[in-house]
């Protein structure tokens, strides 16, 4: 059974009902800031009306998002969902701001089957007991036969496709959508058609853009093709100097090599990333400056968004085909760098590129926590190749997203060495997730190995501050200056 609620009954943990939030189901939740950004009109009423409603709103969304209190993060582990249900089902048994939905779910890789769950149809019992259910008993025969290593990178060096249809995760379309009968859609797009779902809580899926970041070296398989530079602060690729100034004096090779990209008027090409978001999540996250924020934001308002959210996010190198954009005008519109200045396509690779994606969560809500479900670091043989092939360097950008967490419940090196043989029920691995976080609650310690200070470590202009007192936000709290560090692996 699926429980469905909606903003306008958000339990709070004082129990209090939050305030209504519908306005978040439709594009007209639009409030001042975000007006210039997406040109929305209000031409039915008057424009005082349109400022007092817009600043009613402004107030509504300001009082929503100070009462967050946690960020949890459904990591990517290949078919390892089992183990992310063990992790939820004890998070959910410890912290009050699941059972109240006070809470933003993000989802990388295989993790944006869960998110895309919960941002549809948020946590109650029921909902926390169904989604443990399916992740455990869902089928991922196919999945984890493709994933056999040694059978990859035979295939990758012989220029043979690793990939498999997107078909073979119809199990967990429908679950994410809410659909029950979904056994006999002929196509995905049938299991769509089927769902009422809808985002309605604040979720956060990621995206690679392949066009962007693509690098490979057109004359061999695995080596690089060195045109494109890449900025691990705000994760935008440009051309390399040298490259940009040939390919403007030879526009007819430019578009032979790069058929789905545009040469713009600078050498910048794009972000790296996507945020596939919910409306609400949309409005906040855009109030931080394009240049500071680390990915593009993709609007996703039914269930045909949150299914190609999901596929985006699942359609990693060796895994499935990437993912075509269709509909590019959800994309956030900039000022500075419209979309279609240097993108003629965009498609989908994969979350495999931000395993924690809370930087402009935390910059926007400095009192927030950021609790992992685990992330594997990948085999160097793996991250050379991802890096030949697109540009960025998952390790790198790993070292700076994980400077987020407060508590990660990455696998023990028992749960890791099943991993690679793969030879685990579904029941099994559930139990080692559990046991896991079981573990790293009780001592409230989970903190990754390695970290690297990103270049924005202090709250962004617009910051939203909780609403109850966070001691704990700063490095130094007395430190009065507006730069100042925002504190992270915290525990829980």
């Amino acid at each position: 059974m699926i429980h469905r609620t909606g903003f306008s009954r958000v339990s709070c943990s004082n129990g209090v009902l939050a305030s209504s939030l519908n306005w978040v189901y439709g594009l007209n939740w639009v409030y001042c800031a975000v007006v210039a950004s997406i040109g929305f009109l209000f031409t039915s009423i008057s424009p005082l009306a349109a400022q007092e409603k817009a600043t009613d709103q402004e107030s509504e969304f300001q009082k929503y998002y100070s009462e967050m209190e946690l960020m949890l993060c459904f990591q990517g582990k290949g078919s390892c969902l089992p183990y992310d249900a063990g992790v939820l089902h004890e998070a959910y048994e410890r912290f009050p701001a699941l059972r109240n939905n006070r809470v933003i779910v993000s989802g990388n890789s295989s993790g944006s089957i869960p998110a895309a769950f919960f941002c549809c149809f948020g946590f109650t019992d029921a909902n926390v007991k169904h989604c443990e259910e399916r992740l455990k008993y869902g089928n991922r025969d196919s999945i984890r036969n493709m994933e056999d290593v040694n059978n990859k990178i035979s295939k990758v060096t012989r220029g043979q496709s690793t990939e498999i249809s997107h078909w073979e995760v119809r199990e967990y379309i429908a679950f994410a959508l809410g659909v029950q009968r979904w056994q006999d859609a002929t196509s995905l797009e049938e299991i769509v058609r089927r769902s009422q779902a809808k985002p309605r809580f604040p979720c956060l899926i990621v995206a690679a853009n392949k066009e962007v970041l693509e690098d490979r070296n057109p004359n061999g398989q695995v080596s690089p093709g060195h045109l494109k530079e890449f900025d691990s602060s705000n994760m935008d690729v440009s051309w390399r100097p040298e490259v940009y100034e040939y390919y403007k004096s030879h526009p007819d090779r430019f578009a032979k090599d790069h058929p789905k990209l545009i040469l713009g008027p600078t050498r910048r090409i794009g972000k790296a990333v996507t945020f596939f978001v919910d409306p609400s999540m949309y409005a906040l996250l855009s109030r931080i400056p394009e240049e500071e924020r680390t990915a593009d934001l993709r609007l996703m308002t039914n269930a045909n968004d949150v299914a190609t959210a999901v596929l985006a996010s699942v359609a990693e190198p060796s895994y499935f085909p990437a993912v075509v954009e269709r509909e590019p005008g959800k994309l956030l519109p900039s000022a500075t760098h419209p979309f279609s200045s240097t993108i003629a396509q965009r498609s989908y690779t994969g979350g495999y590129i931000i395993s924690m994606p809370a930087q402009d969560v935390r910059r926007m809500l400095p009192g927030i926590r950021v609790l992992g479900t685990g992330w594997r670091h990948n085999p160097l043989v793996a991250r050379i190749l991802l890096k030949n092939w697109l540009l960025a360097d998952c390790e790198e950008v790993a070292f700076l997203s994980e400077y987020w967490s407060d508590l990660e419940v990455n696998p023990d090196y028992e749960f890791e060495s099943h991993i690679e043989v793969r030879d685990l029920t579904g029941e099994q691995e559930f139990e080692f997730g559990r046991k896991r976080a079981k573990e790293l609650f009780e001592a409230n310690l989970g903190v990754p190995a390695f970290v690297a200070k990103p270049k924005y470590f202090y709250p962004a202009e617009r910051a939203i501050y909780p609403s109850k007192p966070a001691p704990d936000m700063f490095v130094d709290p007395s430190n009065d200056s507006s730069r100042r560090a925002l504190k992270t692996m915290r525990g829980m």
